[in-house]
Parts: C-alpha cells; sequence; structure tokens
C-alpha cells in the first residue's frame, strides 16, 4: 500500500478520505482500527494516529472510547455571510451572554495557523467560552486571532462585550463587508467539554469550524465550537 514520494501518514489521510468519498467508510460507520491500518500500511501506530488526529480535527472523523473511531454524521463546507453569536441569538429572540473560560496568548495547532495565514512564530490569541441563550448554554466556542494585528485585544471583557463589536470598534474592521467559510459535522463531545455543555460524560454536538475573512479577502479569525445538539438547528439556505 505503500507509494513512493507521499508521506505514509499523507497516504492514510487520502485512503481514508477517499473510502469516505466513495462509501466504502459509511457515515456514522466505525473506520478500520489503529492496528489495522499498521499491517494495511506496513507502519507504525504512532504513524497511524498522526494521519487520524489529522482528520478528527478537521471534523471528518470522531473519537468514541472503547469503541473505535467513526466517520461524522454530517459535513458541510460552506460560505456564508458573517453574523456573529450575539446578533445570531438576539435575532431569535434570545438573551446571548458569555463565560469566559480562558483568554490570552496561546500556541495553536498547525491548521488553526494555515487558516490564518500566520507563521509558526507569529504570536496568536485564543478565547474560549461558553455560550448561553437565556442563560442555558449552548455552545463551547474557541476562537484563534492574531496578537500581531490585534495587539491589544487580550484587554476586553468578552463576558460584557462581543468580540466583534470591538474589532470594528477599536481595530477598524469593516464586519458589513466580511464573510465566513464554514465546515460543520456531527460529533460525540466528551470530557471536560462535555460536562460543561451537557452537564453528562458525552452528548451529540454540532462542531462548526469558521474562518473568517474581512473585505480585502485576508482571513481574520479561526473559530472552533461544538453546539449543543439538542438546543441548536443550523438552517442552510442553498
Amino acid at each position: 500500500m505503500i507509494t513512493t514520494g507521499q508521506p505514509i501518514f499523507r497516504q492514510i489521510i487520502d485512503h481514508i478520505n477517499s473510502g469516505i468519498e466513495s462509501g466504502e467508510y459509511v457515515r456514522g460507520h466505525v473506520i478500520p482500527s489503529e492496528p489495522e491500518l499498521c499491517k494495511q500500511f506496513h507502519t507504525t501506530r504512532m504513524t497511524v494516529r498522526r494521519a487520524i488526529d489529522a482528520l478528527v480535527n478537521e471534523g471528518k472523523l470522531y473519537r468514541v472510547q472503547g469503541r473505535g473511531t467513526f466517520v461524522s454524521q454530517i459535513e458541510f463546507d460552506r460560505t456564508y455571510k458573517k453574523q456573529g453569536f450575539t446578533s445570531n441569538m438576539l435575532s431569535l429572540g434570545l438573551q446571548p451572554s458569555s463565560q469566559v473560560l480562558s483568554a490570552g496568548p496561546c500556541e495553536a495547532i498547525p491548521v488553526v495557523r494555515n487558516h490564518l495565514e500566520v507563521g509558526p512564530e507569529e504570536p496568536l490569541f485564543c478565547l474560549k467560552r461558553v455560550r448561553l441563550a437565556n442563560s442555558e448554554p449552548v455552545a463551547i466556542e474557541r476562537v484563534w486571532l492574531s496578537l500581531k494585528r490585534f495587539p491589544h485585544i487580550a484587554e476586553f471583557d468578552y463576558e460584557k462585550e462581543s468580540l466583534y463589536d470591538v474589532l470594528h470598534r477599536e481595530f477598524g474592521l469593516d464586519l458589513s463587508s466580511s464573510y465566513s467559510k464554514q465546515r460543520i459535522s456531527a460529533v460525540t463531545l466528551t470530557g471536560e467539554d462535555a460536562q460543561t455543555l451537557f452537564g453528562a460524560k458525552k452528548g451529540v454536538a454540532l462542531r462548526i469550524r469558521n474562518v473568517d475573512y474581512d473585505k480585502t479577502h485576508r482571513p481574520f479569525a479561526a473559530t472552533d465550537a461544538y453546539y449543543h445538539g439538542a438546543k441548536y438547528t443550523q438552517d442552510i439556505l442553498i
């Protein structure tokens, strides 16, 4: 199964992607185990896990502890006009609020830096919040921005202020012409995030990944959010 000139972990990624597209790996069903993939590609478990981690980070796969790795049930790529959480909730007649879990300089996985089109050394700001509607937790959201482009972004209280209002008011970002590229996938959420969002060890979440662009088509924010599957729906006009 080895092809010269291409790293094995990339071969594994391409193989799984092709299997999803062809229907060999059915949505909602488990993919071959790590030992099976090791044997198939004549490689180490670390290499297989690296490939699977990349696909999990993209939302194409998700893990269930003790059961294996599954193909995400739903996955969409969409470009849409940007509307922040606060505006979205207000338009639905709900009162939005936020609880900040962490805010400050941070590291980020390579895919986030690629989305923001920044180098490996550029400092980033990360904001992690629980988003609430009528005081009920609806989502856990992580947002990454460049501290080089937005040097004072950490100075504001994001339990009281909208991030996008701050970007517009303090940094002159024209949000009326901004837009997002969005990827949606259904996943099983576990661990600390599941406890925060569901009050349970696990639950079904709608994972929404955004890359926000300004009017010059330059990315300014990358977001990874998990929405409560029983409290949030996404309507898409095609």
